[in-house]
């Protein structure tokens, strides 16, 4: 799967796909984070193993899942 940019409120971010379900998230040229989706019940719930906000996690993967429908 090829990068993508998608925007949450006025900032713009580039989402680069990795193995395993894994989303390198980079702003500009710095790294924000890596997220991956979680099932949990009947919903995804995205996580991080770095040091992010769960809204911020959660927002950038709706997003992602947008772009992948």
């Amino acid at each position: 799967m090829e990068p993508f940019e998608i925007q949450l409120l006025a900032d713009h971010f580039r989402i680069e796909p990795l193995e395993n379900g894994l989303y390198r998230v980079m702003e500009g040229e710095n790294k924000v984070g890596v997220i991956y989706a979680q099932r949990e019940a009947h919903q995804v719930v995205w996580e991080s193993q770095d040091e992010l906000n769960k809204d911020f996690v959660q927002q950038i993967g709706e997003l992602i899942t947008e772009h992948n429908m």
